[in-house]
């Protein structure tokens, strides 16, 4: 059998078959466009989704010898509103901007953060879907009134592959009113928002088994006919699923932004999700979590520097990889661009570097800026300690993971092993692995997981410089509090 991946991202989106060892025996790509908005907010547009779906399905069906099932994964938080004839009436709008910041702060008077973490697993955030939802039932209220369904992108794409209207736990778990123990609407926040639960899917566990893919869909695409539809869930835990969930490892997964996702079994505790801002999510079943920890400006940090320091040249990144020194710098780095993620959840943190003296290159900067998003990871990964949690092995996946020199850096920070695997597109190959499962081909994930995701090499830690960086790490647990101010000033707030 042959199984289709859908990575459905932000910027665009890959479809990838896979047979029944985890080769890669097709692929596509189509970007979209990020549409900004007057006041300078950004979203997507549904339609244009959709449409680069169906293209990326039909250019990899064509290249390969047979699709028997589709499963995607997405990004969180963002939804499409249809009306009642299933027609796109409210476009996503993107977590990283400030849609509802307004409502959100209206809507936290009812609540409190103690509340959200028991109930949804999350830290109290403007970022995740309620806040948008608020926003369009208070800015735009005709809209909101003709909306007939709400669907996280994970489940519009299978809406719109079979015509089911069903959302994985995890995908779910960022809207910010799902129950992540009962794993349902939570009744109690929907009433205290003013949320009709009739808007919503039934939630289903990540590789169920939906229906079959369209006929007129197959036909247009030319896939054929009995294509199996799986729910496939939020882009983190299908990255932890296709990286193998191997006992000990947590995969890394190293985009424009970076998040490291180990499996905890139970949920976090909820002083500690409200605390550090690492959300507990549920993930292949009912009483089983994941976390992320996760820094949201990583590889657009590295793609900003780049772009930057290359003096109006089209210089690659490989020539930043090669040119870098060998040894550890002495520069350190706060690696925010944007705001940071766990466990500060500082929206006003801002880049900033110390330690620089005349004899600087922009390559020793950019190791430099490598070596703070890996200290930056060391910081989550020691929070992650505390609560019990051990990160003792990466498995490195995306963009990111093609840098041998980040792994090896990485490597040395943490002192721990960093993987990657043969195959790259972790989040396709997870889609696959949980449609192999779901389709009998193996017995269960677990099963699929042994014979599909295979690693390809591990870098090891140099330990001759470990000393040396456990300096440095003690000294950047410190550096936030030292540019608070300063990043509190770039941004016109007040530092809190």
């Amino acid at each position: 059998m042959f199984f289709c991946g859908l990575d459905v991202g932000t910027t665009g989106v890959k479809a990838v078959v896979f047979d029944e060892k985890g080769n890669e025996t097709s692929g596509a790509y189509r970007s979209y466009a990020i549409q900004v908005a007057p006041d300078g907010t950004r979203l997507l547009r549904g339609q244009e989704i959709w449409d680069r779906t169906r293209e990326v399905l039909a250019e990899a069906a064509s290249k390969t010898e047979g699709i028997d099932t589709i499963c995607a994964d997405s990004f969180g938080e963002a939804f499409v509103s249809l009306d009642a004839q299933d027609a796109i009436i409210c476009d996503p709008m993107l977590f990283t901007d400030r849609w509802g910041e307004k409502q959100y702060f209206e809507a936290e008077r009812k609540t409190s953060a103690e509340e959200i973490a028991r109930i949804c697993g999350l830290p109290l955030s403007p970022s995740y879907s309620l806040s948008k939802i608020l926003y369009l039932q208070e800015e735009h209220p005709l809209i909101y009134g003709k909306t007939k369904k709400i669907l996280l992108i994970q489940d519009f794409i299978n809406f719109m592959l079979c015509g089911e209207a069903a959302v994985d736990y995890a995908s779910a778990s960022r809207s910010m009113f799902f129950d992540v123990r009962e794993c349902t609407w939570s009744g109690e926040l929907m009433e205290k928002f003013g949320l009709d639960r009739r808007h919503y899917s039934a939630p289903v566990p990540i590789g169920t088994l939906l229906g079959s893919l369209r006929k007129d869909l197959a036909g247009e695409l030319g896939i054929g006919e009995n294509v199996k539809v799986v729910a496939g869930g939020h882009d983190q835990p299908v990255n932890a699923i296709g990286a193998g969930n191997r006992k000990g490892c947590a995969v890394n997964s190293m985009g424009t932004s970076e998040c490291i996702t180990p499996i905890t079994g139970a949920m976090l505790p909820e002083d500690f999700i409200a605390r550090k801002g690492i959300p507990s999510e549920p993930f292949l079943k009912k009483g089983e979590f994941c976390c992320l920890a996760y820094n949201q400006t990583s590889g657009l940090l590295v793609q900003w520097f780049v772009g930057t320091f290359s003096n109006g040249e089209d210089l690659p990144f490989a020539l930043f990889d090669n040119s870098i020194p060998p040894n550890p710098t002495r520069i350190m780095v706060q690696p925010y661009l944007m705001g940071s993620g766990t466990p500060y959840m500082d929206s006003g943190a801002r880049l900033a570097i110390t330690g620089i003296d005349y004899g600087v290159t922009k390559f020793d900067m950019y190791r430099a800026v490598l070596e703070g998003l890996c200290l930056d990871q060391r910081l989550n990964v020691s929070v992650l300690r505390e609560e019990g949690v051990f990160v003792d092995h990466l498995i490195a996946v995306g963009g990111g993971s093609k840098s041998r020199a980040w792994l090896g850096i990485k490597a040395d920070i943490l002192q721990i092993p960093v993987s990657v695997l043969r195959v790259r597109e972790a989040g396709a190959l997870g889609c696959a692995v949980l449609s192999a499962a779901a389709t009998g081909v193996y017995r269960n994930t677990e099963e699929a997981v042994l014979n599909m995701s295979h690693i390809k090499e591990t870098v090891e830690p140099n330990p001759a410089y470990a000393a040396f960086y456990r300096e440095k790490f003690e000294l950047y647990r410190s550096l936030h509090e030292h540019v608070k101010e300063e990043s509190a000033f770039a941004v016109g707030r007040k530092a809190i």
